[in-house]
């Protein structure tokens, strides 16, 4: 019976080794994207927002059991304003209110850059 020289099986355990952690990694990157699901913004009428042409952004957590920390940018007029707010969305909270969706110069929004569950 012939045996393997132990270089080639340390090669062996490592390609098995490697093969079973890569899918394993691939899969925990994918936990910020999970919380992004569950992050939604929602508009509503509000008398300072009205005055302008526009609605109230807010955001919220959809998530039923778990806390969500957010990074949102915000845009005006297209245009990156350098402002990054984060904050932590409770499940089943109320939305937490962004601004208007138009300032009295233009429009301006808010995006999504990461979410992460907080446990």
């Amino acid at each position: 019976m012939r045996t393997l020289s132990p270089w080639f099986a340390g090669c062996i355990f490592a390609l098995l080794l490697v093969s079973t952690i890569l899918p394993a990694l691939a899969a925990g990157d994918g936990a910020d994207e999970d919380a992004k699901q569950y992050v939604q913004f929602v508009e509503d009428l509000s008398g300072n927002c009205t005055s302008r042409n526009a609605r109230q952004i807010l955001v919220k957590s959809t998530h039923p059991s778990r806390k969500i920390r957010v990074w949102l940018d915000r845009y005006h007029m297209g245009t990156g304003t350098g402002d990054r707010s984060k904050t932590d969305l409770l499940p089943g909270a109320e939305p937490e209110p962004l601004g208007c969706a138009r300032s009295y110069d233009g429009p301006q929004e808010w995006r999504l850059v990461r979410a992460a569950f907080v446990d």
